[in-house]
Order: C-alpha cells, then sequence, then structure tokens
C-alpha cells in the first residue's frame, strides 16, 4: 500500500490500468481519474490523493498524474500530446504500456 505521500508500483499499475479501462470505454480521463482519486481518498489517504484532486481541478489530468507519481515529465509530454489528439484507443493503449513497463521494471 501507498507509504506517506508517495505510490508504489502496484498501486500505479492498478491505477493506470484502470485509467485505461474506463478510458477505452470511452469516458473522459479527467472524469474517471476524478471518481478514482475520490474513491482512494475514502481509504484514509486523503494527504497523498488530496493534492492530486486539486491538481486535477486547476491544471488537468496529466499534471494530477504527475502529482501522484504516476508518470514522469518526459511521459507527461507525450501523454499530453495523446491527449490532444482526442482519440480514446490511443490513450487507453498508451496507458495500458505504461503500466506494462512499470510491472516490467520491478
Amino acid at each position: 500500500m501507498a507509504k506517506n505521500d508517495t505510490l508504489d508500483p502496484d498501486e500505479k499499475i492498478r491505477l493506470l490500468r484502470a485509467l485505461a479501462f474506463q478510458i477505452h470505454r470511452k469516458r473522459p480521463g479527467d472524469e474517471v481519474l476524478g471518481e478514482m482519486l475520490g474513491q482512494e481518498s475514502r481509504g484514509g489517504r486523503s494527504r497523498i490523493f488530496r493534492p492530486a484532486n486539486e491538481t486535477l481541478t486547476e491544471q488537468g489530468f496529466i499534471a494530477a498524474m504527475k502529482v501522484l507519481g504516476m508518470v514522469n515529465d518526459e511521459a507527461a509530454i507525450l501523454l499530453d500530446v495523446i491527449v490532444d489528439t482526442n482519440d480514446h484507443r490511443v490513450l487507453s493503449n498508451a496507458l495500458g504500456k505504461l503500466a506494462d513497463f512499470i510491472e516490467g521494471d520491478r
């Protein structure tokens, strides 16, 4: 589980796969991430998820993922370009591939 204010690799993988699944079903990323942050913070883990939720509201989907540590700066730049294409399939596949990468890197 999460320690202090960081996500462990298993949580990152779980969240990325959940995002990818919902986005593949044509749901907006910011909506899905907002719901996920709400659900995750109910377990008394608001220290991790509150800043991400605030960032989601103020700066958007990719910035919130960076706050959570789900993506680094380079991945965020690429995801931003993918989001701009407005193709849910490409975004879903990219998030799935990021999860695969993290999973293989452990």
